[in-house]
């Protein structure tokens, strides 16, 4: 049977108690047991800008002013409305997104008529997921029925996606017609009412 010395076997004992030194977990480990914390991640809400009205440039004309309601499905941040307003107001309208909508046609040809607005906005999503679909609706100022529609399908990243590129190509001509066509009644209403009005001598019969 081998014999270790005394001096060997405090070589042994030295050595057993620094390997298991360097393989003991850090200081917040050992005291408790547990890792050290790892910082907590805060997501910013998206911008939220949109939602204010801008004023006209000076020197830009706008084509028109238009009213975007709250859709119906949207996200809490709603990003697809953000997304139609944001798109109509690079093609020079004036997009308000304060205002509510009203219950019937009379109704938002009144409100038209009042805030001098040509085209009210509506949108509705259903689903989710892939086969979430969005349905953007175009309402005239002055007749106050729905004149244009588009319909987008997809998660909603891609939906907010296909509205900034294509929004404008297939309600884009429909808006324009509708502003332009509010602009002229509103002019023919602001118009004095003109009678042409004979003199004396054209009014009178010959044999008078």
């Amino acid at each position: 049977m081998l014999r270790l010395s005394p001096r060997a076997i405090g070589w042994a004992v030295a050595l057993a108690l620094g390997v298991g030194w360097l393989s003991s977990p850090g200081p917040a480990e050992a005291g408790w047991g547990m890792p050290y914390p790892q910082p907590r991640v805060v997501r910013m809400p998206p911008d939220q800008s949109w939602l204010k009205d801008v004023a006209d440039k000076a020197g830009v004309r706008s084509r028109g002013k238009v009213a975007v309601f709250v859709f119906k499905g949207d996200d809490a941040y709603q990003p697809v409305r953000a997304a139609v307003v944001r798109a109509l107001r690079k093609r020079r309208l004036n997009v308000t997104a304060t205002l509510l909508p009203v219950d019937s046609e009379a109704q938002y040809r009144e409100m038209s008529i009042a805030l001098k607005l040509a085209v009210f906005v509506e949108g509705e999503l259903k689903g989710e997921g892939a086969r979430q679909t969005a349905i953007i609706r175009v309402r005239s100022g002055v007749t106050g029925r729905n004149i244009a529609s588009a319909k987008f399908v997809g998660p909603t990243p891609k939906i907010v996606g296909d509205v900034g590129h294509t929004l404008w190509t297939r309600v884009g001509a429909t808006m324009v017609r509708a502003c332009t066509s509010t602009s002229r009644e509103r002019q023919q209403e602001r118009e004095p009412l003109r009678i042409e009005a004979g003199n004396a001598s054209e009014e009178s019969s010959p044999g008078t």
